[in-house]
């Protein structure tokens, strides 16, 4: 078995894993809108708040090794490394640096400078931060589907599950008590994942980490945090603009279109472990039908949950309760950017699998500036509609700026059989177009049909897969 052969059973396998994934990361994001009902706008505002904040900060703490080690990993092979050289040394220094992070946040909460509630989050932190370089570690090593059950649905279900349990039963602090008990038990699972793949990989490595490995993992985690502060300054300038209630109502947007982006999550550690073994010329001829086939899947599945959005937004925010249907034009702009972000935005995997991991960290700075820019200007004057399009208009933009960039490397990444998926995208674009600017009001057999009628040719498309590509 060639190389090419090799890597499209890895793909078409984790492929598998991702489709059926979908299942499990739509438990999350419909706990979550329960949650939303549970504890109302304005205490569910303040808590994703609270969350992405301890969330950007818990990433930090890595350093970029978590992502750098899909990089290394597959690069330890063809070194004659040890199969484990560069897990426990980034995992170590990560729980160092959330150590003292909480400290801080302790004694800042100590001294007021910070919430009296934050404490109780931030103890989460090394749970979050650890989780990282684990569940990092399994998909460097090629096995991305334990993060797909563990994170998008064993973690993603038990956080709020618990949070609701602990709400009814009259427990204070419910929601960072909820959110705890669900990361410490992903931590615990990774723990044991992640000895089964290296049984002989010491817990004390007695070295430090690589300047190969570090060099590599700072540009890109530079590139996460911009990015989570990208996607996160949205809502903490619905907070600072329009109040904690809107907050609430965007963040609950923000969860369901991120259901698209954690499809999108789930094919990045399979196709960069694929792109860093590749040499020049592999690039240039097996990258295009691997990056192709990537592209197909992850959008036929987004446009499932789309037209799904589209069609149904307001039923869809009436679940957390009616005061959360406002401005529901705003989730379909939401789900464009997350549909423009995969389609154009996804060779982003490809320019960090070949090394040139600065060049994201550039284009995540333009996007940030972009987004805060467009931001400050749309908010104010046009809420909810306004933050999604800040979102939207620096995602094509970035996309734009990484595809130039791989033309000029002589990288020809789409194939000529995507035609189809960028169809469906102009349909779900035009349908959005029809339903919102025209006010057509359809009933709600005529939306069933509808989208029965989507899912039964996309089923069709799906069966012709193999022979697509």
């Amino acid at each position: 078995m060639n190389d090419l052969e090799t890597d499209n059973k890895f793909l078409k396998k984790s492929a598998l894993f991702n489709v059926l994934g979908t299942v499990f990361k739509i438990s999350g994001p419909l706990l979550t809108v329960l949650l939303a009902r549970t504890f109302g706008a304005t205490e569910f505002g303040i808590f994703v708040a609270t969350q992405a904040l301890l969330l950007t900060i818990a990433r930090s703490a890595t350093l970029g090794l978590d992502k750098g080690l899909h990089w290394y990993l597959p690069q330890n092979k063809l070194r004659k490394r040890s199969a484990y050289e560069g897990i426990m040394e980034s995992f170590w220094i990560t729980i160092f640096i959330s150590i003292v992070a909480t400290i801080i946040i302790f004694i800042g909460s100590w001294a007021s400078f910070f919430s009296k509630e934050i404490p109780y989050y931030a103890v989460s932190l090394v749970f979050y931060s650890g989780t990282y370089i684990l569940s990092n570690s399994s998909e460097g090593n090629r096995k991305p589907w334990n993060a797909i059950l563990i994170n998008d649905f064993l973690v993603a279900v038990l956080s709020p599950l618990v949070s609701i349990i602990l709400f009814f039963l009259n427990v204070p602090h419910s929601l960072p008590l909820g959110l705890l008990f669900g990361q410490v038990g992903g931590f615990l699972m990774h723990s044991v994942a992640v000895r089964r793949q290296f049984k002989s990989m010491p817990i004390f490595p007695g070295k430090r980490v690589t300047k190969e490995l570090l060099y590599y993992s700072v540009p890109i985690g530079l590139t996460v945090l911009v990015g989570n502060v990208l996607m996160r300054s949205t809502l903490w300038m619905v907070l600072f603009f329009l109040g904690a209630e809107a907050a609430g109502v965007y963040a609950l947007m923000i969860t369901i279109s991120n259901g698209l982006q954690t499809i999108r999550n789930g094919f990045n550690p399979i196709l960069i472990p694929v792109v860093s073994q590749m040499d020049e010329e592999r690039l240039k001829t097996d990258i295009k039908p691997i990056f192709s086939y990537c592209i197909s899947m992850a959008t036929l599945i987004q446009i499932v949950i789309g037209f799904f959005i589209v069609l149904f937004p307001e039923e869809i925010m009436s679940i957390a309760g009616k005061n959360f249907v406002v401005q529901p034009k705003a989730l379909g702009i939401l789900l464009f950017f997350q549909l423009t972000a995969t389609f154009f935005g996804m060779v982003n995997t490809i320019i960090d699998g070949i090394g040139k991991s600065v060049v994201n960290l550039k284009i995540s700075l333009l996007s940030l500036a972009l987004s805060l820019t467009f931001g400050i200007l749309l908010i104010p004057s046009y809420g909810l509609f306004g933050a999604a399009l800040s979102m939207l208009i620096p995602g094509i933009i970035s996309s734009g700026y990484s595809n130039i960039y791989l033309f000029k490397r002589n990288l020809r990444l789409y194939s000529s059989k995507l035609w189809v998926e960028l169809l469906w995208i102009t349909a779900l674009l035009s349908l959005y177009i029809v339903l919102n600017a025209q006010n057509i009001h359809l009933e709600m057999i005529q939306k069933i049909a509808l989208y029965g009628g989507v899912l039964f040719v996309l089923g069709m498309q799906f069966l012709f897969y193999k022979r697509k590509f």
